[in-house]
């Protein structure tokens, strides 16, 4: 039986879709499942019934330079402005788009606000995990690199992640721009980069519950 090319093509986006879901799914079930196992490790090495967390997040802590934080964080906000421009800008798995606000979609400057409004709002999440108490450390995302050891070419990866997830931007841009018009290679490159620079993001957690089974 001979294979239906457009069929495998069309599936290829929900597939990645799926695909980024779980990858950051189960990258913040095993952040929490790493420290917990930590945490109760600690407790048996110090013969004590329970150790506190203040006391964990003091010792666990790592700190990986300021330059670094800055560009992780930028990294971040840039994977939530891909995913937002990708899925958001133009209809693709989801019933709505920012093509359904005519005001702003006529407008010039509308892509370059709607990825402001983005940023600014995954910037306000971030703060709002930052102010989370001592006991829920774990959660703060500008302080996930803090628990783990992290190479100098993982940083670098991390780092480039950020170009990585501009270009996916432009290329979700640009999908918009000749809205309703569709490119298939440039979505699926679009996501890829996305996928990709989120397995990277989150491969310091992969690779600790990695090490943790051995």
């Amino acid at each position: 039986m001979p294979i239906d090319i457009s069929t495998v093509m069309n599936s290829l986006f929900p597939a990645g879709t799926l695909l980024l879901a779980l990858l950051l799914i189960f990258a913040a079930i095993l952040h929490v499942n790493n420290l917990n196992r930590v945490h109760k490790l600690m407790a048996v090495l110090q013969h004590k019934k329970e150790v506190s967390k203040a006391i964990f997040y003091k010792e666990m802590t790592i700190s990986q330079g300021s330059n670094f934080t800055a560009l992780a964080l930028a990294a971040w906000i840039m994977l939530f402005v891909a995913v937002a421009y990708l899925y958001l800008l133009v209809p693709t798995i989801l019933p709505f788009s920012y093509m359904d606000i005519a005001e702003l979609a006529s407008s010039i400057m509308g892509f370059a606000i709607f990825g402001i409004l983005v940023a600014c709002l995954a910037g306000v999440i971030y703060l709002f995990l930052d102010k989370l108490p001592q006991d829920h450390r774990d959660l703060r995302l500008m302080e996930l690199y803090s628990f783990y050891s992290i190479s100098k070419n993982m940083k670098k990866m991390i780092s480039i992640t950020v170009i990585a997830l501009c270009i996916s931007v432009l290329l979700s841009a640009y999908i918009g721009t000749i809205f309703p018009a569709h490119s298939q290679p440039a979505e699926l490159l679009s996501l890829v980069l996305l996928v990709v620079s989120a397995g990277v993001l989150v491969m310091p957690i992969y690779k600790e519950a990695w090490e943790a089974r051995r």
